[in-house]
């Protein structure tokens, strides 16, 4: 589906009774509006009554209530959020998440008497406007909510390209939330590959690495991964050259297992129903590509994906296998369900001999572990640079979406020794969310700055601050704030 879309209109004047379905207006405790917006004389009389009421004091701040038919006036509904005099920036979201679950699929007026951007309440409702419903054999036929118009006064500043960034914004989250929320069987390795291709049309340059390149370019962990599986491991490369020519670009990794059943060290019946999603990094990377093509971006990046199945097999690899990585490290595999940091690590090495990144991000489903550490709720971020790792943050932050920092401390990595080999790929239970990114760091030349984000906890959720249910696209809306703001 497309991204809702939303409009401003000035008006000195509001009169509820030319519009349709629903009405929301923000009061404040002092009850005076910031940006003056003259109200039909019924609706200001009805809220002058109201808000000396009992009923309404009792509304806690930025918190909101539903009037059903208050008069007699054209909208069926009327939501009055009770805020603060002042507003930071983080509680506009919460008032766009109130907003997307008054509003439903109804058109929406929002008077927007309030002195603050409009940007983070507009693109929250947007976000949370996403349904999947492509699979469904009787979809929801009731037409969906094309609009939602915010009403400013004459002197309500703005900006137009705002809006069309998130527009942008909300065309890459809506895909990468496609793509994690499609199953299997549908979005094999060669599905994948086809949806990729399409960014074509947005000015993206798409190659696709096949087996024989794989393996005649030596990356041999990625190679392995797949082999258990029928369908065939891919390496897509996503370029997006929105900057000068003479700066190297940032690079994007993603983990795409489009299927993960442990391979051989097979998972529980439990840990993998889920598995369709171990391919959520290569979705955020893809989803962030698609906005900055859009937004025409003033940037140089360069996506690298990954795309195998994970699966036992006659030809799967076995625990014990010892195999020669793109960098010349051999690695012993004590567990072939710790696959995603074996295909990162290639693709890792390979972004640098190939493109020489100034930066790098990773972005991966890649343990189980840091979803005991840090819950559905945040992300866990690694780095070997602090500055970077800050702004990063920062970014995360500002996003709304919510990360945390881990170790990276050198005794993490003695787990990783092996008697046969260079390193093992695994290392034990206690920390092994560190280890994992301390496994990752060996793939990392010196000096380069390099952020790890696990999102095993947060690439599905119930519900957060931009979805209601489902692939939530966490990554999407940080990583493009961060190339806004810091890079």
């Amino acid at each position: 589906m497309r991204p809702h879309k939303i409009s401003i209109k000035r008006k000195k004047s509001f009169n509820l009774n030319y519009q349709k379905n629903k009405f929301v207006l923000f009061i404040s405790d002092d009850k005076k509006f910031d940006n003056e917006i003259t109200l039909d004389i019924h609706i200001a009389d009805f809220l002058k009554k109201f808000t000396s009421k009992k009923v309404y004091k009792n509304i806690a701040f930025n918190t909101s209530i539903t009037l059903d038919n208050p008069i007699t006036l054209e909208p069926d509904h009327i939501l009055i959020i009770r805020t603060k005099n002042r507003i930071d920036d983080k509680e506009l979201y919460d008032f766009g998440k109130m907003i997307s679950k008054f509003k439903g699929e109804d058109n929406i007026s929002i008077i927007w008497n309030i002195n603050k951007s409009i940007i983070s309440t507009a693109r929250t409702i947007q976000l949370r406007s996403y349904v999947f419903d492509r699979l469904k054999s009787k979809k929801n036929l009731r037409k969906r909510s094309t609009q939602t118009i915010f009403f400013v006064d004459q002197n309500f500043k703005y900006s137009k390209s705002d809006l069309s960034k998130n527009d942008a914004l909300a065309e890459g989250v809506f895909l990468c939330r496609d793509l994690v929320n499609f199953p299997a069987n549908i979005l094999n390795t060669n599905q994948f590959e086809k949806e990729l291709k399409k960014l074509n049309k947005v000015g993206i340059k798409v190659r696709v690495l096949n087996e024989k390149d794989i393996k005649a370019i030596g990356m041999n962990l990625l190679f392995a991964v797949g082999k258990g599986s029928e369908n065939p491991s891919k390496v897509v490369l996503l370029e997006w050259k929105g900057g000068k020519k003479s700066v190297n670009p940032t690079a994007l990794i993603g983990k795409g297992v489009v299927f993960d059943s442990g391979g051989l060290s097979l998972k529980s019946s439990s840990g993998m129903v889920d598995m369709a999603m171990d391919m959520a990094g290569a979705a955020v990377v893809a989803g962030v590509l698609k906005s900055a093509a859009l937004s025409n971006m003033r940037e140089n990046l360069v996506g690298i994906i990954g795309l195998v199945e994970n699966m036992p097999g006659p030809n799967a690899f076995r625990p014990g296998d010892i195999i020669k990585s793109l960098k010349g490290d051999l690695i012993q595999v004590n567990n072939t369900d710790a696959e995603g940091r074996l295909l990162l690590a290639d693709l890792l090495w390979y972004s640098q001999l190939k493109f020489k990144p100034k930066k790098i991000f990773d972005f991966a489903t890649l343990t189980g572990a840091i979803i005991i550490a840090l819950g559905k709720e945040y992300a866990g971020v690694f780095s070997n640079n602090n500055k970077f790792c800050e702004d990063y943050l920062s970014a995360c932050d500002k996003a709304n979406e919510k990360a945390w920092r881990l170790p990276m401390d050198k005794k993490f990595e003695d787990a990783l020794s092996s008697s046969v080999a260079d390193m093992t790929n695994v290392g034990g239970s206690q920390g092994s969310s560190i280890i994992a990114a301390m496994f990752l760091n060996n793939f990392i030349k010196k000096g380069i700055p390099w952020i790890h984000v696990d999102i095993a906890g947060v690439s599905k959720n119930t519900e957060n601050i931009f979805s209601r249910s489902g692939a939530t696209a966490w990554g999407v809306v940080s990583l493009f704030e961060y190339f806004q703001e810091f890079s």
